[in-house]
């Protein structure tokens, strides 16, 4: 089957390294692959095999902002009326609404994947809520990361019969053996420094528990647009010496699996890839039990991980010291985080993608033989 795949960037973030993993596994069963991307950014591998079209290079283009995204428009409009493809897969919702705001043009299915909470977004603004409700009916096909995601649609009054639920799968590189050193004095989180994350939910647990627990200090990895804000927050706690953010790291396994615990602080997610990989680097986690029910679909709250109300500081405050003085609770923790590898291996997730998508194509070509 030919299949393209349509997202903003290969850049850093959850949504582009599923794109790029699902592409890599999609090639490499013989299937042939195009991944349409609006921009040229790029941090994931991509066999050779893999087709990236890019419909404008902006990050060095100094032309004004609304002009490179008409072009952007017009250049994808004359791809999608010229290229050949048995299915489109859509990720992110603005780009999704445009992809399907041309179906007139489109001979082939196209499948939403939903990648976050979409209730988060459909009530963030007017343009929003009709946007999505216009554009999202004609797809012909959905695949969500949680049940909550798929009840969202539901609620609102889209038809999602022909709909999957596939988690994300954890990255190769955080399968590993079982680790057995000794656990640094650390906290850890990952994530894009950006509202979403909530990070100073984080940092404002991380100094209610600090002056008892001295000899820690937490680490955020991650680069984003709050980075100043963060670094000038942290300076105004006091926590200068015992707060870092380090930035993106190209060892992360390594960096992760010797620290105390993993913490999620999110205010919304889909499948947290960061949770998933510290759960099967066996580190004993807390997390925001967050829409659109990823935490929860990864933590069973008190046998593999603690869950707490998402934007609650006194409750994530109480997890992380929980775990800290109860060093035999959070070793039982992380035996059972890392029971996750069993439920997202790559292979096992991507076959789901492989079959769900062919069904969609069969089902699409049948029709066309009918009319």
């Amino acid at each position: 089957m030919k299949v393209t795949l349509v997202i903003g960037s290969l850049d850093n973030g959850g949504a582009e390294r599923v794109v790029c993993n699902l592409a890599n596994y999609l090639a490499g069963k013989g299937h042939k692959v195009s991944i349409l991307t609006v921009s040229d950014e790029q941090s994931y591998f991509l066999l050779d095999t893999i087709k990236h079209v890019v419909l404008y290079p902006g990050s060095k283009t100094r032309l004004p902002h609304m002009l490179v995204n008409a072009i952007r428009i017009s250049k994808m409009r004359n791809y999608l009326r010229k290229e050949k493809t048995d299915v489109y897969v859509t990720f992110l919702p603005k780009l999704s609404q445009i992809l399907l705001s041309q179906k007139s043009i489109i001979h082939a299915p196209i499948i939403v994947a939903e990648r976050c909470d979409p209730n988060t977004y459909y009530k963030s603004s007017l343009k929003n809520r009709i946007g999505f409700l216009r554009t999202y009916p004609n797809a012909n096909a959905y695949i969500f990361q949680t049940f909550d995601a798929r009840a969202f649609y539901e609620k609102v009054g889209i038809d999602v019969s022909v709909s999957t639920i596939i988690p994300n799968a954890i990255d190769a590189q955080f399968i590993t053996e079982e680790y057995t050193g000794p656990r640094g004095k650390t906290i850890v989180s990952v994530g894009r420094l950006a509202h979403q994350k909530n990070f100073k939910l984080l940092i404002d647990a991380f100094f209610l528990i600090q002056k008892d627990f001295e000899e820690y200090e937490l680490i955020i990895y991650g680069e984003g647009p709050l980075r100043q804000e963060l670094e000038d927050y942290i300076r105004r706690l006091g926590l200068t010496e015992k707060v870092k953010l380090p930035g993106f790291s190209n060892n992360l396994r390594s960096e992760l699996q010797s620290a105390s615990m993993f913490v999620l602080s999110s205010n919304y997610e889909g499948i947290s890839n960061a949770l998933a990989e510290a759960m099967a680097l066996g580190l004993p986690c807390v997390a925001t039990d967050c829409p659109a029910g990823g935490s929860r679909f990864l933590i069973q709250d008190g046998l593999n991980g603690l869950l707490v109300p998402p934007g609650d500081m006194d409750a994530l405050a109480k997890a992380i010291r929980y775990l800290l003085t109860n060093r035999e609770k959070a070793e039982a923790f992380s035996i059972e985080a890392r029971k996750i590898i069993e439920k997202l291996a790559p292979d096992k997730v991507y076959s789901q993608w492989e079959k769900f998508i062919g069904d969609v194509i069969s089902v699409s070509k049948k029709r066309s033989i009918q009319c």
